[in-house]
């Protein structure tokens, strides 16, 4: 059942829907999804430190909320939090994230310069959905093994079902983080 804060969602009113999941959080303070869903309107909202609060919130209440620990895995990221990054990502490995997981790690591996490591999570991604591996021909970072990466046999349907919501805060947090990667390239090059 969509709450008030659902409805906001979707005509993108990040700071209200924020606003009305805080208020349903107090008469439902051990409900998980509205943790999670906070979370996601912080997200957009770009109040990572209480986003973060709240899927910590979420894996509290439920330890099998694998989206929330690979929202957790992504803002980790935005603060160029490696390692709290990869125990997140590696806690998200089931369900509808545990493709993007394994995407994730891969990029993690290579960052620590473990080769051997981001060829094996590159290529259980790949077996997980054939789409990345499109994906890690057209990323740079994964240029230094490209020669290791296990085309698909045969393209079959991605075994993802992410629903569209969570697909647009995957890209929304990637973006971002993308952004602030180019932001810092470019301060340091001025200092």
């Amino acid at each position: 059942m969509k709450c008030y804060g659902d409805l906001l969602m979707e005509k993108e009113k990040y700071k209200e829907a924020t606003y009305a999941y805080i208020q349903a959080t107090k008469y439902a303070s051990e409900d998980e999804k509205l943790f999670y869903k906070l979370g996601v309107g912080y997200s957009r909202i770009n109040e990572f430190p209480l986003a973060k609060k709240c899927f910590e919130k979420t894996v509290e209440i439920n330890s099998n909320n694998y989206n929330a620990y690979y929202r957790l895995g992504q803002i980790a990221l935005l603060y160029r939090d490696i390692e709290l990054a990869e125990k997140n990502f590696l806690q998200s490995m089931y369900g509808e994230t545990e493709g993007k997981s394994y995407l994730q790690l891969a990029k993690i591996y290579l960052i620590k310069n473990d080769k051997s490591k981001a060829i094996m999570f590159i290529n259980r991604a790949i077996g997980y959905d054939y789409n990345y591996y499109e994906i890690a021909l057209n990323e740079p970072i994964f240029i230094p093994i490209t020669n290791q990466i296990v085309k698909p046999e045969k393209d079959s349907e991605p075994s993802t079902n992410e629903s569209a919501e969570e697909k647009s805060i995957s890209e929304y947090l990637d973006n971002t983080y993308d952004l602030t990667k180019i932001l810092n390239e470019k301060e340091s090059k001025k200092k």
